[in-house]
């Protein structure tokens, strides 16, 4: 697909902006600032995959240009009560929504537990991600979201760039999840959570936090949930010994059962295997931050895929330790 999906320069990106176009962008905090207002949603994250391969920058920030791929867009921001109903009746017929939820906030956790309950989530695609921050820098510095519109910097709150689609086509969003349900012991949760004490393994009560500390369990490795054929990670972000609790950077959820993933010995070329080969409708991506660190992905490239590496990935729900794609096609 012929558009901009690109590390660019702040500078080139004010022209863009000064030109119109319809955008949404990722890069430092401070960068932001450096924006003239416009038709653009941004979010925080200083680590992307750019032509050149991943890496960290904090200088330049990354673009995706949709102007030319959609016939109308609205931008809007939601706060907790309405990200998942006000929010969804937003959405065009005939396109997709862009969402953007700063990490750790009331909204990411509200739509992580809710987006699911809702009977119309998959009738219009939702791709997104979660804001976030340098890794170094968790718990110092707050992930935000920024609407181009009105230079509002925010840690409450959604922004959502919704976009009608030319007639004749229609957008697919699709993950690239590496990992898969196993045979390893069963864990089911009793309350829909990101923390969790108590649960169920193989059936009998126990606490999850001596389950990993006694297995010597490695956090690297998600749990990992069938949801109709599709697997669903969620990534471990601890494990408290001294509260007996684990936490995660994703709900489980009540009365799924979950298994820890298996090992993968070579974790970059089973990524890019699994990599579609067809890339002809492409038209951005988004990675989660943990396979950017565990796969070890810095100065590697991924083909013609490009974008943030993030906090959290939205593929109409909230998926972790995943690549989520969004694609045109010809109706």
């Amino acid at each position: 697909m012929n558009m901009k999906n690109e590390l660019m320069s702040v500078a080139d990106v004010n022209t863009l902006i000064n030109a119109g176009r319809v955008l949404v962008i990722a890069g430092d905090e401070a960068l932001f600032a450096k924006l003239d207002l416009g038709n653009w949603i941004g979010g925080t994250i200083p680590c992307f995959m750019d032509k050149e391969g991943a890496g960290i920058n904090y200088t330049d920030v990354f673009v995706t240009d949709f102007t030319d791929v959609i016939a109308n867009f609205s931008i809007k921001e939601y706060n907790a009560a309405e990200i998942t109903t006000t929010m969804l009746t937003d959405r065009y017929s005939g396109g997709f929504s862009y969402l953007l939820l700063p990490a750790f906030s009331e909204l990411h956790q509200t739509y992580a537990l809710k987006s699911s309950e809702a009977s119309t989530l998959f009738d219009i695609p939702i791709m997104g991600w979660i804001t976030g921050v340098h890794l170094d820098l968790m718990g110092v510095k707050p992930p935000k979201v920024i609407n181009g519109k009105t230079g509002v910097i925010s840690g409450n709150k959604g922004l959502v760039l919704h976009c009608e689609l030319k007639e004749g086509t229609h957008a697919e969003v699709d993950i690239v999840n590496i990992y898969q349900n196993t045979k390893a012991d069963k864990i089911v949760f009793q309350e829909d959570s990101f923390s969790c004490s108590d649960c169920l393994i193989n059936g009998t009560p126990a606490n999850l936090a001596d389950y990993y500390i006694a297995n010597k369990l490695d956090l690297s490795l998600p749990l990992v949930a069938d949801y109709s054929g599709a697997a669903i990670n969620v990534c471990v972000q601890a494990v408290d010994e001294e509260k007996k609790e684990v936490s995660f950077f994703g709900p489980v959820l009540r009365g799924q059962e979950y298994s820890i993933a298996e090992p993968i010995d070579d974790l970059f070329g089973t990524f890019s295997n699994a990599l579609p080969k067809d890339t002809s409708g492409l038209i951005c991506s988004c990675n989660c931050m943990l396979n950017y660190v565990n796969i070890e992905m810095e100065n590697k490239l991924l083909g013609d895929y490009r974008g943030p590496f993030t906090f959290g990935e939205i593929a109409y729900v909230l998926v972790n330790q995943t690549m989520v794609t969004l694609s045109l096609r010809e109706t």
